[in-house]
């Protein structure tokens, strides 16, 4: 079962890597909303949904099906941002069967401090963390990373705050290739993602494949790489503006 966990854990890693904000660009989208299926080989084994607004970033990840009657998987990540992209405050929260983790991570800048707090399963008091910045969580860099200009920074290291350390995760540009969205073929953008050792729900992670959209830059596909069951894929299915 300890594997079955890491299917999900790694997919929901997977959607939080990458890179610097400032130097590459942000978010233009006002709102928008991405849908995505995952599949452990033929099998449909969750669901997952990325909201992003000039405010705040969502998250969310659920097994369904046979996978939910197995192993019942849901995990929320809520990313406050300024009007740069910066976190300013991270709720992460995730269940796997009656277990249930929540954590509350502040970022003061002007400090260069963080304070990170355990809520669940047991609340415990704030520590406060010194690390220098810039600094961003894994589901603010993720959204950053959409919109870095490839043909110029073809490889890009980016400081990530993970369980109260200063870890950099690396992005690699390989190439251009065909891609299939909505019975259509588009131009993307191929990168491989290598994670940090440690993260929020995930003490070991890897290699994690994307696939861009060229035009609307936007992960159109995922795949997570699991230690003998071979990978973990994300679909794109929808996309939504509001």
């Amino acid at each position: 079962m300890k594997y079955i966990s890491k299917i999900f854990s790694i997919f929901f890693i997977s959607i939080y890597f990458s890179f610097f904000l400032l130097s590459y660009g942000n978010c233009k989208e006002d709102k928008i909303k991405l849908f995505y299926e995952i599949y452990y080989g033929p099998f449909k084994v969750g669901e997952s949904e990325i909201n992003i607004t000039s405010q705040k970033y969502t998250a969310i990840v659920y097994s369904v099906g046979l996978a939910r009657w197995i192993f019942p998987f849901y995990a929320k990540w809520e990313t406050w941002v300024d009007e740069n992209g910066y976190p300013k405050k991270a709720v992460i929260y995730s269940r796997e069967r009656n277990k249930e983790r929540k954590r509350l991570i502040y970022f003061q800048e002007k400090e260069n401090k963080i304070i990170y707090q355990k809520l669940l399963p047991k609340r415990e008091e704030p520590e406060s963390v010194s690390l220098e910045f810039p600094i961003y969580d894994e589901l603010s860099s993720f959204i950053a990373s959409f919109y870095i200009n490839y043909s110029i920074h073809s490889e890009v290291k980016m400081p990530l705050f993970i369980k109260k350390n200063r870890n950099f995760v690396k992005i690699l540009f390989k190439e251009k290739t065909s891609c299939e969205f909505e019975k259509e073929k588009k131009e993307c953008l191929y990168i491989e993602t290598y994670l940090p050792k440690k993260s929020e729900l995930l003490k070991r992670a890897s290699k994690v494949e994307i696939f861009l959209l060229e035009d609307k830059k936007i992960p159109i596909k995922l795949k997570g790489k699991l230690p003998i069951f071979g990978s973990l894929v994300g679909k794109l299915e929808k996309i939504e503006t509001f």
